[in-house]
């Protein structure tokens, strides 16, 4: 009996749980594919909630999806870790040491998986542009960790300002889904602290969203784009489109014109690039902001081995927007 065609997914989001699923399910039932899921945390979480976690609308504990019942229950393996390094040549990856984060205690060496074939959905995340000051003096909402760090200090200035009876100044960078959905969620947030009135008055939150490009939601149809805009002006969040980020510290952001914004809290939410990981792909195409290019077919245009989806994929021929519907849709089509 030969062995099993050994197919590795490197990712366990949106695109990469949907593909493990419905593989294992078929392929991976039968044996003839023996399937294994690398993600570098234990538990999948919805991307798109992110914004209602940092904002603490809802509770992340009731949106996971732990991976190794998963795996149990669908016919594929999970291995946990986080790629290092891709050779090609050898149909192999290597999986970074796993380092105790306070102790710096390595726990484990670094590792290899083998593969037949391998699909990359490793997401993305906010692109700094290179713009100074920004990844010193501003919060990314990319992943859970970053999402409930953020939580953590709302809640914390929130309370200061309902004791002292000063406003809370928030900006956001970015008109773009992440940065639309946070400003509206954040507001929600107040208004569910107003509601057990437990000070004389409910402070002030002033947020600010900043978008560089001439209107937000700029992915989606302009009558959706002039609604959203709207209804967060109803909200009295401050809408800024035209508004280039220059550079940003520790109060603030500096725009192209030279004006300041000022705010106690700066999220950047703005663009999306791959992870870094993948401009050492051995020698695989990445577009400008680092995505792997593939062909229709999801094919990485330099090995037929390799596939890619979701945010950190760029089809050649007809790129797609980095949105989570297009993920699921591919990973369903790649299946």
């Amino acid at each position: 009996m030969s062995d099993p065609f050994r197919l590795v997914i490197v990712g366990g989001g949106i695109a990469g749980l949907a593909l493990a699923t419905r593989l294992g399910k078929s392929v991976g039932r039968s044996g003839k594919v023996d399937i294994t899921l690398v993600d570098k945390g234990f538990a999948h979480v919805w991307k798109p909630m992110l914004h209602c976690f940092a904002a603490g609308t809802a509770r992340n504990e009731n949106d996971r999806i732990t991976f190794i019942s998963h795996a149990a229950g669908h016919h594929f393996r999970f291995c946990y870790g986080e790629i290092s390094g891709l050779d090609r040549a050898n149909r192999r990856i290597t999986l970074a040491p796993l380092v105790e984060q306070d102790a710096n205690n390595v726990l484990l060496e670094e590792r290899y998986l083998d593969y037949d074939a391998i699909i990359f959905a490793i997401g993305s995340r906010a692109n700094d542009f290179g713009t100074p000051g920004v990844l010193e003096h501003c919060i990314f909402l990319d992943n859970v960790v970053e999402a409930n760090n953020f939580n953590e200090r709302f809640r914390h200035a929130l309370l200061q300002a309902y004791g002292r009876g000063t406003p809370l100044d928030i900006a956001i960078v970015g008109g773009g889904a992440t940065g639309v959905q946070l400003a509206a969620e954040l507001h929600k947030a107040l208004d569910i602290g107003s509601l057990y009135n437990f000070t004389p008055k409910t402070p002030e939150m002033r947020v600010t969203l900043l978008e560089a490009g001439p209107r937000i939601l700029p992915s989606f149809p302009e009558d959706v784009s002039d609604a959203a805009h709207k209804q967060l002006e109803e909200l009295k969040i401050s809408v800024r489109t035209g508004a280039m980020v220059s550079g940003v510290d520790e109060k603030g952001f500096i725009l192209k014109d030279g004006t300041r914004v000022d705010a106690q809290f700066r999220v950047w939410a703005a663009g999306v690039k791959a992870p870094d990981v993948t401009r050492v792909m051995d020698g695989l195409d990445c577009a400008r902001g680092g995505q792997l290019v593939v062909k229709p077919n999801l094919q990485a245009t330099e090995d037929e081995h390799i596939f890619a989806v979701g945010d950190c994929s760029f089809i050649q021929d007809a790129p797609l927007p980095p949105t989570a519907q297009v993920a699921r849709q591919e990973a369903h089509h790649l299946a």
